[in-house]
């Protein structure tokens, strides 16, 4: 009966927005022939939990941005675009979470696939090597996620 209870407790707490322990993805840019592009994690600010903004000087020196979606992982909104008050506070609290790892860190590297219906490039995103949705996953913050599908963060 414990351990029913125990495991039970679990699957709440992980449909809840906890921890999940979601197998660490390969990284792609250590593929040979990967077309891969490196920055300096500093040039990267946290949108929300999936979606980032590299800042980069352009030829002529003017400073670009340019907007990284992650692909593969879901993380929660915030403001109008939450479901729920309850996604909007996990949706601070990744946010937050993303900057900490940005700040703690020191090189970005990402995997381009195309653009979004948004207009952002839609990316596999590395910190330090390890997949910025995986790091995220592991404080309960971010979801895998199967294309065109969409994650419910109101629980």
């Amino acid at each position: 009966m414990r351990g029913l209870v125990l495991g039970a407790g679990a699957v709440l707490l992980a449909g809840c927005g906890g921890a999940a322990d979601y197998e660490k993805p390969a990284n792609l840019c250590e593929t040979e022939g990967a077309r891969c592009v490196s920055a300096s994690v500093r040039d990267l600010l946290a949108v929300d939990g999936d979606t980032f903004e590299l800042r980069r000087l352009s030829g002529s020196g003017r400073e670009e941005r340019v907007r990284l979606r992650l692909i593969g992982w879901d993380s929660p909104e915030t403001g109008d675009a939450a479901g729920c008050p309850e996604e909007d506070a996990l949706g601070r609290k990744t946010e937050a979470r993303a900057r900490e790892l940005f700040e703690a860190g020191s090189k970005v590297t990402f995997l381009p696939e195309g653009q979004d219906r948004y207009g952002r490039l839609r990316a596999h995103v590395y910190l330090d090597g390890d997949h910025v949705g995986w790091l995220l996953s592991r404080d309960g913050l971010a979801r895998p996620l199967e294309e065109g599908q969409q994650v419910d963060w109101c629980f």
